[in-house]
């Protein structure tokens, strides 16, 4: 108490004198405990700052953002770089602006055992944030027993689809090298469909159109 009296008549440079030389008699653990007392309201500000501005930031970006097309590749390979995918289907999207994205997803198991998978996909979808799956078989029929899938002639145009494995709401890869080297899938047959509720359903026939070009 005597230290904080005496320090309220000194003069700024003597305060910053005598502060230094208390410190430097202290441990630590002491320090830690002396700054906390006495000065943590001009230690948290600047981490309050700091994470003010991080939150303006995340508003900015997510209010200026353009989600062109969100992806959802089930049992994809999550850990490779999705960057040439994504400059695929932004360059056939002819997209060029900073702020539109394409949202690739290849972090979720098609396993029905895999629970919190299953549980994220329910949830994606249920909330629109899935224009185009790509899923195995066992997927595609547990959404299309539901009527979750689009009816891609009322999208693509018939001469695209000529010729190609095709359900009315699903296009069907026996072999595709393109997304096995994108984004590891790797399992046969492959799924490719537009969600019933999309967001972005002439976005997600383009890239249908551009991944029909990658694999004829």
């Amino acid at each position: 108490m005597l230290d904080r009296k005496y320090e309220r008549q000194m003069s700024g440079k003597e305060k910053r004198k005598f502060e230094a030389e208390k410190l430097s008699q202290m441990t630590l653990k002491e320090k830690i405990e002396y700054l906390w007392m006495y000065y943590k309201i001009y230690l948290l500000i600047p981490v309050i700052l700091i994470v003010l501005i991080w939150v303006v930031v995340q508003m900015y970006h997510g209010m200026t953002e353009k989600v062109l097309l969100n992806l959802m590749i089930l049992d994809g390979n999550g850990t490779l770089d999705r960057t040439d995918l994504e400059e695929d289907i932004t360059d056939a999207l002819g997209s060029g602006k900073k702020n539109e994205v394409v949202k690739i997803n290849a972090n979720l198991s098609a396993s029905s055992e895999d629970y919190n998978s299953n549980i994220a996909l329910t949830t994606l979808v249920g909330a629109e944030a899935v224009d185009v799956m790509i899923c195995p078989e066992e997927t595609y029929r547990q959404y299309a027993d539901q009527g979750g899938f689009m009816n891609l002639e009322d999208l693509i145009p018939e001469e695209e689809l000529a010729g190609k494995t095709s359900e009315k709401d699903a296009l069907i890869l026996e072999k595709c090298s393109y997304l096995e080297q994108k984004i590891g899938v790797s399992y046969e047959p492959v799924y490719v469909c537009i969600m019933e509720n999309a967001q972005n359903k002439e976005n997600a026939a383009a890239f249908l159109e551009m991944l029909l070009k990658n694999v004829s």
